[in-house]
């Protein structure tokens, strides 16, 4: 009596995080029919034939899906799925298998958000998905990367996606207003991108104006010279500490707010500028606050700055010797800033501009560009005067400096 019932059609797996669900249909009009699934699962270059098993949590099941998570853990390894309708002692063929690499079709599920209203900002902490579970999918947390989309809570909404840290203060919104926001988690290395967490929304107060905040901050970078500038209404009996965060911690899923460290030689000064060279490394990003504080001991913090170090910088002119021989212009050059650090990161190359500096106008403006800081101009005139000026720049990063000054030679007589 085997053929006289229909197997399964349309065997799907569904996965999000570690939650398993099988679904199929069913054609028949057969009643009191249940349904049975097996699997089986293959270690890495397996080729020896596998024993099917039976699939806890799809035995006798008589509808058509199946919660059965507590049976797979392997989640990099290839699984097989098939299923049956049975009826007393007959059974249909078995469906089509069902292939996957739970991996790979799993989807991400919701992250955890909690919302916090003061001061005029919301503040947004974001806890990963699967944050409290033993057993996981995505087994980095670090990786994930969180999408938030809010809007006003009006009929006129629109709404504004951006890309934040899982602890986050939005603050460029109206107060007394109702915001409502949901957010993504995303792997853009696998091209995931995840299930969005339910909709919250909260209302803005207004901002406490504290006359004394620091405002305008503002970051200046020459040839790796950092200086934090900022300005303040209040100019009586203020002083102020400039503070860090190294900007891995914002990546992290804990609370950074205790980690902000003081910029050395800028705690309790009262200037509104700051050199904070000496924190400064290449291979990492910064967040810069400044923290006021007036005689009575209250305090204030401003908004906050980065610093993307080799971003933010700006190249400054390189200098420029000239030198003459017989038929050759002789140009050494010196790269920006006082260290190898501008030459070594930025990849630099130059830009030579020269032309014959005499009473014809229209004479014709030459470039040569060449990545070494020593090159030669040939094709002279004797007895004639040459001007030369030189920008460095990089196209790893899309920068250029200013043009040297100018350095002007004569050539020999014939």
């Amino acid at each position: 009596g085997q053929n006289n019932l229909k197997s399964p059609q349309n065997v799907q797996v569904y996965v999000v995080n570690t939650n398993f669900t099988l679904r199929w249909n069913y054609t028949g009009n057969d009643t009191n029919v249940t349904f049975s699934a097996e699997y089986r699962w293959f270690e890495d270059f397996e080729t020896n034939e596998v024993e099917w098993q039976e699939l806890s949590g799809c035995q006798n099941v008589t509808g058509m899906e199946c919660d059965f998570s507590s049976a797979i853990t392997k989640y990099y390894n290839t699984h097989d799925v098939r299923i049956r309708a049975e009826r007393r002692q007959e059974v249909s063929p078995w469906s089509s298998i069902f292939e996957m690499i739970p991996y790979y079709i799993a989807e991400i599920g919701p992250p955890g958000i909690k919302l916090q209203s003061t001061n005029g900002v919301i503040k947004i902490k974001v806890s990963p998905p699967e944050a409290n579970q033993v057993q996981k999918m995505w087994i980095d947390h670090l990786s994930f990367k969180y999408n938030l989309v809010i809007w006003e809570n009006s009929s006129s909404a629109e709404f504004r996606s951006q890309s934040i840290f899982p602890t986050t203060i939005i603050d460029d919104l109206a107060p007394d207003t109702t915001y409502c926001m949901k957010v993504q988690a995303t792997l853009p290395l696998d091209f995931k991108e995840g299930l969005f967490s339910p909709i919250q929304c909260v209302k803005t107060t207004r901002k406490v104006n504290n006359l004394y905040c620091a405002t305008n901050v503002t970051v200046l970078a020459l040839n790796m010279k950092f200086h934090l500038h900022w300005n303040n209404q209040y100019k009586h009996n203020v002083s102020y500490n400039v503070q860090y965060l190294i900007g891995y911690l914002k990546k992290l899923p804990d609370d950074y707010s205790l980690k902000w460290l003081n910029v050395p030689g800028c705690e309790n000064i009262t200037d509104m500028q700051c050199n904070f060279s000496s924190i400064i490394t290449t291979n990492g990003f910064y967040y810069l606050r400044v923290e006021s504080m007036t005689e009575h001991n209250k305090s204030c913090l401003s908004n906050e700055v980065k610093v993307e170090p080799l971003v933010t910088n700006e190249i400054g002119p390189p200098g420029l010797k000239v030198d003459v021989s017989d038929v050759l212009l002789h140009i050494q050059i010196s790269p920006p800033g006082e260290s190898e650090v501008m030459k070594d990161n930025y990849d630099l190359s130059y830009r030579i501009l020269y032309w014959k500096n005499s009473s014809n106008n229209e004479e014709e403006i030459k470039m040569k560009e060449i990545k070494q800081t020593i090159g030669t101009v040939s094709d002279l005139t004797p007895a004639s005067w040459y001007c030369v000026k030189v920008q460095a720049f990089t196209e790893a990063y899309n920068k250029s400096s200013r043009y040297s000054e100018v350095e002007c030679i004569r050539t020999p007589e014939g």
